[in-house]
């Protein structure tokens, strides 16, 4: 799966909250907390428990989806939970990577037939595909090929927003109860998608622990806990702005660190459109996914339509503002 905005959620034991991004800075924007919020260049969270409240966090750390996972959750039960999420998130890596041919999605896309017997990791990335689709007007589109080897220079020609592409082809993408439905030839790409769907699919496994957080690649899910969300500068190692967020998921997805990776669905070409960085919140990390993708696709003029519960935007001339 590509690399998406790096959002990194950090949970300390009850009175020494960890900074998973690294050392804080004198000066950076502060927004109020936004309560019970239905909450990637880079987020960092860190936990904060009331002081007589003395829960232990355990981490643990998962080589998957060409990156790092880290999986944070607290009470006597979490140890067993961490380890049942790195299972699941390496049975995931297996199925939905698109860097080897024997994985299940690799089997799948290439399947001459029109519906096709799938797992349910695959149904569901299946069934998100339509899902991003429509709640981005068709920007995030998962039946684009993924740009591997992005320029790290801008395009050439001036800003403008990202189009759909008038096709619609991830209109016409399904999951049944056993099967995966979609034209021959479409291909499905599990890129940022699948690490917002993977954050979920932990954070549906770990919801009866006191708190948890998933950081993955850059999609940030988390319960139970307030947490602080450190959003890093597109520009350097800073960080940019903080914000908290109690339950909800946080995304950010950008152009400066992995390069114009970005693609404009109509012309299928790198997009340029005035945004750099979007953070979005929601409720759950693959609407997060969705919405930061979409914000920055969208440009100036669009981004606001896109980010409901709120976000931090980053202009290309390196003016940001909170949504």
């Amino acid at each position: 799966m590509s690399e998406r905005a790096r959002t990194h959620a950090g949970a300390g034991e009850p009175e020494r909250a960890r900074t998973h991004a690294g050392a804080r800075e004198p000066e950076r924007a502060r927004t109020p907390e936004r309560a019970r919020t239905p909450a990637r260049e880079r987020t960092s969270a860190t936990a904060r428990t009331p002081a007589r409240v003395r829960i232990r966090e355990y981490i643990r750390l998962v080589e998957v989806f060409g990156g790092r996972v880290t999986v944070r959750g607290a009470g006597r039960h979490a140890p067993l939970g961490l380890a049942t999420s790195e299972a699941l998130l390496r049975r995931m890596h297996a199925a939905l990577t698109r860097f080897d041919p024997a994985s299940e999605l690799c089997r799948v896309n290439a399947d001459p037939r029109h519906t096709v017997p799938a797992s349910a990791l695959v149904r569901r990335l299946a069934a998100a595909v339509p899902y991003a689709g429509a709640l981005s007007a068709g920007l995030v589109d998962a039946t684009l090929p993924p740009s591997l080897q992005p320029e790290h220079m801008p395009p050439a020609g001036a800003p403008r927003p990202a189009r759909p592409d008038p096709r619609r082809l991830w209109s016409s993408v399904s999951a049944g109860a056993t099967t995966v439905t979609r034209p021959p030839g479409v291909e499905l790409d599990s890129g940022g998608l699948g690490k917002g769907l993977a954050a979920d699919l932990i954070a549906e496994h770990l919801r009866d622990l006191p708190s948890f957080a998933i950081e993955c690649l850059g999609d940030v899910r988390v319960g139970g806990a307030r947490r602080t969300l450190r959003i890093a500068s597109p520009w350097d190692d800073g960080v940019l702005a903080e914000l908290t967020l109690t339950d909800g998921a946080a995304a950010t997805s950008g152009v400066t660190r992995r390069g114009w990776h970005l693609i404009d669905p109509e012309s299928r070409c790198p997009a340029r459109t005035g945004i750099v960085q979007a953070t979005a919140l929601a409720p759950t990390a693959l609407e997060a996914e969705v919405r930061a993708k979409a914000a920055l696709l969208a440009g100036p003029a669009g981004a606001h339509a896109h980010l409901p519960h709120g976000g931090l935007l980053v202009f290309a001339n390196r003016v940001s503002a909170w949504v």
